[in-house]
């Protein structure tokens, strides 16, 4: 169905645009008769869609997302929440050849799958190419959808991968294995630079898959670990190699320890960034690595017993005197929620 409008509409001007849908009986079957035609031609869509769980169909099968090629080709943002046919979520994402910023948000459902021969059609062997994508969000993604994803897509532009876990019941975050191997691939695949991964809500089955995943990111310059529970005994190692070199901004909230021996292992690992050499009475003895300096560092944990924060309080105030660098150290009692790092910043 063409667009009833001819002449030049007022809102075609628009920029941006935010549609949100309710709950709602969903009728649209057919791909020329969609609401999207009348669409402003936009470079930046925030779209919400109903649960595909709960939404009212005229029949039993999948609901299918019908978006016309020439209004995604236009898209440099797109934000999307939608757990509906996963072949036409990835035939939308087709068609987004110019698309810089792409967050998908899933809603956790259990019934979705990504792999590659559950789709309608054939991939191309190198995968789903999104040329110019430069950020990638998955949100509230089970462990199987997000491993799928990062197993069909081709990002050779990649710069930012922010990966958010769905919450399962009761507050318990996903165990995820294999995470390692699906970022590797996805870097070899693409032949990308990746200098900023994010992590949410998530448990590593063996702390190992976040060490391989560190060692084989040189590039990275920010890194943002939030309740992500791993072994903090994994700073040991990283200290002793040469990794991370460009590494700039570091995050990591609400990990839960027990161990002050292994906070200080976090400690030690964060003093490799500084960019100067200390003596007796913080004076500087020389100057190194100039360009190895850590431009932020920010800490929560979260206390199953009282913990001792004299080193990196320490620290903290060693950095802000003489290197410029902003710290923040905080920890919160093990039943505190939200964390205070969430309180005032969108993560």
């Amino acid at each position: 169905m063409k667009a009833r409008w001819s002449k030049p509409r007022p809102w075609d001007a628009l920029q941006s645009f935010k549609l949100k849908f309710t709950d709602c009986k969903w009728n649209e079957l057919d791909p020329n008769d969609t609401i999207y035609h009348h669409m402003p031609p936009v470079t930046s869509l925030d779209l919400t869609l109903p649960s595909g769980l709960e939404v009212d169909t005229i029949d039993d099968d999948w609901i299918k997302l019908y978006i016309p090629s020439q209004f995604l080709v236009n898209l440099s943002t797109l934000e999307l929440t939608c757990d509906w046919h996963p072949a036409s979520i990835l035939t939308t994402l087709q068609s987004c050849t110019s698309l810089q910023n792409l967050t998908v948000a899933l809603r956790g459902n259990p019934d979705l799958s990504f792999k590659r021969e559950t789709l309608d059609g054939p991939l191309p062997e190198d995968g789903l190419l999104l040329p110019r994508l430069r950020t990638l969000r998955l949100r509230y993604a089970a462990v199987s959808n997000i491993s799928e994803i990062l197993d069909i897509v081709n990002t050779p532009s990649l710069e930012e991968l922010d990966v958010n876990f769905e919450m399962l019941d009761d507050g318990i975050k996903s165990t995820i294995s294999g995470f390692d191997e699906d970022i590797l691939d996805l870097i070899e695949r693409s032949k990308c630079n990746l200098r900023r991964l994010k992590i949410h809500m998530a448990v590593f089955s063996d702390s190992e898959e976040l060490k391989t995943i560190l060692k084989n990111l040189p590039s990275l310059t920010h890194l943002l670990l939030n309740n992500t529970i791993f072994d903090l005994e994994i700073f040991r190692d990283l200290r002793c190699n040469e990794i991370l070199p460009h590494l700039k901004v570091f995050e990591i909230f609400d990990c839960p320890t027990s161990d002050n021996r292994k906070l200080d292992m976090l400690c030690q690992f964060s003093e490799v960034y500084v960019r100067w050499s200390f003596g007796k009475g913080l004076e500087i003895i020389r100057e190194e690595r100039p360009d190895r300096a850590m431009k932020k560092l920010y800490v929560t944990l979260r206390e199953p017993v009282p913990l001792d924060f004299d080193r990196l309080e320490h620290s903290g105030v060693k950095f802000r005197r003489l290197d410029g660098m902003e710290v923040r150290f905080c920890s919160i009692p093990h039943d505190t929620w939200p964390p205070p790092h969430l309180i005032d910043n969108d993560y």
